[in-house]
């Protein structure tokens, strides 16, 4: 029996919706949008819009860019809202930390449930950071130094793409250099029941596919997992097994206890160069001596 097999479906919607350890889901919304307007109207001379990824209306990237010559690390941001809510456009809020970095900021967008199948959702984000493998150098970006983070069902996305056919796609293994996944889901199983899942149209044959917990990778690149101390106990649970696989399969794993957050004001954190969580990102990027 599962963790979550003898929940009511009342209590699995209430430990599967992160809103219900808050009061207010909206103020935090609000800031992601509020601080991404922010960083746009401060680094719009740095900002390349709109960069085309693929063929969907979606498949878009903006790229903020450091002065100088570089190549710079390439840090790209994928956003959650459970596959069907958010955008790129309140995705750029961290931009400012990492060009004071001198790291290349990427906020990534992908087509939206229902609009877009999570099969197709998946296989989206996966051609768009082939895409920036492939383009990054023509703006001044280090193929070998490519990092993700990803929140919520961005996490769930990083996690698929770290986890991607490799030598398919013509890469000996795993290129990127690491990945930071906060306040994931990598057990889509307990979603098939919720409301979460009306958007979605997921089986449980889908979910199993879906699911990142169930094909972790023979290789692998450092990842680094986090999640809030106000959160639900299935959220807590998803990362820990998620870790514990990781681990188990032989790749580098690293944990950052941030206890003072929430599911939602977390990943702000990486706006903020003081927080153990931009730092951990930051060792991934560019190791202590």
């Amino acid at each position: 029996m599962t963790p979550y097999g003898k929940m009511t479906r009342e209590e699995l919607e209430r430990q599967y919706s992160p809103s219900s350890c808050i009061d207010d889901v909206m103020v935090y919304i609000r800031k992601y949008r509020d601080q991404s307007k922010a960083a746009y109207d401060q680094l719009h001379a740095h900002c390349h819009k709109d960069i085309k990824y693929g063929p969907e209306g979606r498949s878009t990237l903006d790229i903020f860019v450091p002065d100088g010559p570089g190549p710079f690390p390439v840090h790209v941001f994928i956003h959650g809202g459970y596959w069907q809510e958010l955008s790129k456009a309140e995705s750029s809020f961290a931009a400012p930390n990492f060009l004071d970095h001198d790291i290349i900021f990427i906020a990534l967008d992908y087509t939206l449930a229902p609009d877009a199948s999570l099969f197709q959702i998946v296989e989206q984000v996966k051609h768009g950071v082939l895409w920036i493998l492939d383009n990054c150098d023509d703006y001044c970006g280090n193929k070998n130094n490519i990092t993700l983070s990803g929140s919520s069902a961005g996490a769930h996305l990083v996690a698929e793409v770290i986890a991607m056919d490799w030598p398919e796609k013509g890469y000996n293994g795993c290129p990127l250099k690491g990945a930071c996944e906060v306040s994931g889901i990598y057990d889509l199983r307990p979603l098939v029941g919720t409301y979460v899942n009306d958007p979605l149209a997921m089986t449980d044959e889908d979910a199993r596919d879906l699911s990142p917990l169930l094909h972790i990778p023979g290789q692998g690149c450092p990842a680094i997992f986090s999640y809030g101390g106000n959160e639900t106990d299935e959220f807590k649970r998803q990362t820990q097994d998620y870790q514990q696989a990781w681990q188990k399969a032989g790749h580098d794993a690293t944990y950052v206890a941030m206890p003072a957050f929430n599911h939602f004001d977390i990943i702000l954190e990486l706006n903020n160069q003081n927080s153990p969580l931009f730092q951990a990102v930051l060792t991934q990027i560019r190791p202590i001596p």
